[in-house]
């Protein structure tokens, strides 16, 4: 390869590197504060549960001690999402005292705890919990299911450690408490006291607390004949304060209303539950008396949604240090949302005591805001609304738009090689799936009340039929130009509002969901599977527009272009305050330098992989070792994940991720795509005219495309958890990319290559020599 050849992709590597390292101290200007700042420790941490309880609600209903609080506070939506796609209250529970996602074992069965001194069929609390566990026990009460607990939770390969928090506070002179008993029978009856999940230690013991049932009393009109005796809960607070600085305080009449709906008419089932806020707020403003404002940090969180459905819940926190407006966390990265994992390293991080291993250092912090409650509250419930909304529409919008694309591709496949009339309208279809992606992204412009899923549907459709128009008409000068300006305005509209805040990726049909959680800032894997592949179609397309417009202008204008291009893709998707993602910069890397290796016509062999896989490790180094310089609470996933790489836990994450990918193969709509491109594929190249080499013909840069694409797509199926609905998607943009070309071609055989022709090559090497993709 002669010197000029190898400056080409040294130069372009050169280029990401170098545009890496400019960006760092952008990266460390950027940072936040840590934790609470320069505020006191509290002296306590006051932690009140209202299940089920929505901002929705909140507004509704208005209870006044409650209202209050809230209005001092600092607010947020908060994502109760913890490992399955349904979240109870031990799963919650458990969740929030290892501070990272945990799911219960057995549900029914895993609020089972009790006082030392209670009787249980098979003895005192105290003889069944050292019998099952060998540990004499200290504590006031006791988890009977913690092994079942640990058990689930170290399958999981999530890392969480049930009662790490507890542990952690206790360790450090600060003992936690729990105060709740959510059972729905005064004497016999499953046990529902999960709340005790929520404050034990590692070995299932809480310190203190009460969660027996002389915290019920009896009630006829009461769900289930029971609720929660009010001066029982607060005497059990009061005395809880004597020997705990940390106390989780459920008000459970709310789990008993909401478990009580499927007895009860609508009506009844709602009136039940605003009856029971109601307890629960009067409840409130009495155990706030026991704390001060001024020295203590008060949190209300609702741990779970409502049984009909998932949802954002509401979260608030008081105290010192602690402005009225809107809460964040460096897990959401977005004012006004955070997650239940935040909760137990924001209490940790009050009283400045390390968060252990299994734990995501992500303290929830304050952001003051005038606005008045009602405004805060109203802007969350239409957050929740927008994020239900989506999760609604997602799964139809997804299989229909699949459905179209698989019926494109079988009329192209009818259509081609015979003068079709079909070939005009399937041409202006096929750029219509090209913008579909980019008017999924925009669709979160608009306001969602007024859709219905199929009006919705139905107004992306319209949105890209209009777009395919336009390209046509402007790009009609150039047989590659319409798809062309169809994916670049996917990567400007991706480009822009990741450098603008992502308010496009939040709860878009191909962004993310809230309420899902997996989630919260950067691009997710769609975002990034349409940025690159569109990437790569206007680099590709654009190299071919220039050289026939000017053919002897030579390659460095429209390589300068192509490493341009790709190289502001690559910030854009690896630089930790934007894509901040980690599969995309292992797959996009290698996946352009292929490009431009291939519209060169260099040779790729051994040395050059080689080389490109260092590169790209590098700048993925490069971008987390940017991230690792900034606070702890103020760094993003890919921070986070750099961070457990370092401790030693990188395997378990990795071995979860493969877990992922495997099983997403099985269980996504996005599967059935992989076949059906087989297929159109196959047909084209061996069918009998062979429209895929007359294409590699006529539009020598397909290639390129072609081989970078599969580059790609196979890279990122292998090192992101979202497995094979990555290249799939991809898929939807280079499939009806290569039917447009196809159908713009005619129905005739193309010549046999002439001895010594390159066929299909993009540009011959010096002496006629053949370009080698082999490595």
């Amino acid at each position: 390869m002669s010197v000029p050849r190898r400056s080409v992709l040294a130069s372009a590597l050169v280029a990401v590197v170098l545009a890496a390292v400019g960006l760092g101290a952008f990266g460390g200007s950027a940072s936040a504060s840590s934790g609470r700042g320069s505020a006191p420790a509290p002296r306590r941490v006051l932690v009140v549960t209202f299940p089920r309880l929505t901002w929705d609600a909140v507004s509704r209903d208005e209870p006044p001690e409650l209202t209050r609080f809230l209005e001092s506070s600092a607010v947020a939506s908060l994502s109760t999402r913890t490992v399955g796609p349904r979240t109870d209250g031990a799963d919650a529970y458990l969740t929030l005292g290892a501070g990272n996602r945990a799911d219960a074992a057995n549900p029914l069965t895993a609020g089972d705890a009790a006082q030392l001194a209670e009787t249980t069929p098979s003895g005192s609390a105290a003889q069944v919990y050292q019998r099952r566990t060998g540990i004499e026990p200290t504590g006031e009460v006791v988890v009977l299911s913690i092994a079942e607990q640990v058990a689930r939770n170290d399958a999981l390969l999530y890392g969480s450690a049930p009662g790490a928090m507890a542990e952690s506070l206790a360790g450090a002179g600060h003992p936690v408490g729990v105060v709740g008993n959510a059972d729905t029978a005064l004497d016999g009856g499953p046990p529902q006291r999960d709340v005790a999940l929520a404050g034990m230690d590692r070995d299932g013991q809480v310190a203190v607390g009460n969660v027996s049932s002389t915290l019920l009393e009896a009630d006829p009109l009461a769900p289930f004949g029971v609720r929660s005796d009010d001066n029982a809960v607060l005497a059990s607070v009061q005395r809880g304060w004597d020997a705990a600085d940390v106390q989780v305080v459920e008000m459970s009449d709310l789990e008993r209303a909401e478990d009580a709906r499927p007895q009860s008419t609508v009506s009844q089932s709602d009136a039940q539950f605003s009856a029971a806020l109601s307890r629960a707020d009067r409840t409130f403003g009495r155990i706030l008396a026991t704390v001060d404002p001024r020295r203590d940090l008060v949190m209300v969180v609702a741990p779970t949604a409502p049984a009909a459905g998932e949802q954002l819940t509401m979260f608030a926190m008081s105290g010192p240090g602690i402005d009225a407006g809107w809460a964040r966390s460096p897990t959401t990265r977005r004012t006004g949302f955070v997650t239940l994992t935040d909760i137990a390293p924001t209490i940790l991080d009050a009283f400045d005591v390390e968060a252990p291993s299994e734990m995501n250092d992500t303290p929830i912090t304050s952001v003051a805001d005038d606005a008045s409650l009602v405004e805060r509250a109203d802007r969350m419930v239409r957050s929740d609304e927008r994020a239900r909304f989506r999760d609604e529409v997602t799964g139809p919008i997804t299989v229909a738009f699949i459905v179209g694309l698989v019926a494109l591709l079988i009329a192209v496949m009818v259509a081609v090689g015979r003068d079709s009339s079909w070939r005009r309208p399937l041409r202006w279809c096929s750029l219509a799936v090209i913008a579909t992606p980019s008017m999924m992204f925009l669709s979160g412009l608009l306001p969602y009340d007024p859709f219905s899923v199929a009006t919705f549907g139905l107004t992306i459709a319209a949105g890209s039929a209009l777009a395919a128009a336009v390209a046509a008409w402007v790009g009609r000068s150039d047989d590659v130009a319409a798809p062309v300006l169809l994916c670049g305005l996917s990567v400007v509209v991706l480009g822009v509002d990741i450098v603008t805040g992502a308010s496009l990726q939040l709860s878009t049909v191909f962004g993310y969901s809230p309420i899902v959680a997996g989630r919260f800032a950067g691009y997710g894997n769609q975002a990034f599977s349409i940025l690159t592949i569109s990437s790569l179609v206007v680099v590709s397309g654009l190299w071919e527009i220039w050289g026939r417009r000017r053919p002897d202008s030579g390659d460095g204008g429209r390589l300068a272009v192509a490493v341009v291009v790709f190289l502001v893709v690559i910030v854009l998707d690896g630089f930790p305050l934007w894509g901040s993602d980690v599969g995309g910069v292992l797959a996009s890397i290698p996946a352009f330098a292929v490009c431009i290796l291939v519209l060169k016509g260099i040779r790729i062999r051994f040395r050059l992989v080689a080389l490109i896989a260092a590169v790209t490790v590098g700048v993925l180094v490069l971008f987390a070792a940017l991230d690792l310089a900034r606070p702890v609470d103020s760094r993003t996933h890919l921070g986070r994940f750099a961070q457990k790489l370092l401790d030693g836990d990188g395997m378990l994450i990795l071995q979860r991720k493969i877990d992922a990918n495997a099983s997403i193969l099985t269980s996504t709509v996005w599967t059935l795509v992989i076949p059906v491109a087989l297929l159109f594929v196959g047909y084209l190249t061996w069918r009998p005219n062979r429209m895929m080499r007359r294409l590699t013909s006529e539009h020598p840069s397909f290639r390129a495309f072609g081989i970078s694409g599969l580059t790609l797509g196979v890279l990122a199926w292998l090192v992101n958890d979202s497995g094979v609905a990555i290249p799939a998607l991809m898929l939807t943009v280079a499939l009806p990319y290569t039917a447009y070309l196809v159908l713009g071609l005619d129905g005739t055989d193309p010549p046999e290559p002439t001895s010594g022709e390159v066929g299909g090559s993009v540009s011959a090497p010096p002496d006629g020599e053949p370009v080698d993709v082999t490595a």
